[in-house]
């Protein structure tokens, strides 16, 4: 084609070499990641909830997440037990920046793969998971 030209260096030793003119084509316009296109050359590694592998900060998956410090039956014993939580008094909470590497985050399904026309909207705000409608 016009795009490739085949050019033979050292014919004596028979190598051929192939230039190609064309990019190669991407699957994602940020490339998987969240920084910008020339702007660092490298951010720092954090470590996936999970697995423990380490991913760039811009790469991972981030996850904020407010749970209850205990369950339910535990909550409602130190109510019942404790003078402070028994009158109103809030139990406090954990809040937790979770960070999954693309791997763990597929496989406990934070994410999905998508396909290549939704691949191209930028969620910014909070989806919510709704079941059968993948």
């Amino acid at each position: 084609s016009e795009m490739c030209i085949r050019d033979s260096i050292n014919a004596e030793y028979g190598v051929s070499v192939l230039y190609c003119r064309h990019k190669m084509t991407t699957k994602r316009r940020n490339a998987g990641r969240s920084k910008p296109a020339h702007s660092r050359g490298r951010t720092r590694p954090c470590h996936c909830v999970n697995c423990g592998r380490l991913t760039p900060v811009d790469k991972a998956i981030r996850r904020f997440t407010v749970r209850n410090m205990l369950d339910q039956a535990s909550a409602r014993d130190v109510a019942e037990n404790s003078t402070v939580y028994n009158d109103g008094f809030p139990l406090p909470k954990l809040y937790l920046k979770v960070r999954w590497c693309v791997a763990c985050a597929i496989h406990a399904r934070v994410v999905r793969a998508r396909p290549y026309e939704k691949r191209k909207i930028r969620y910014t705000s909070k989806q919510r998971f709704v079941a059968g409608k993948n």
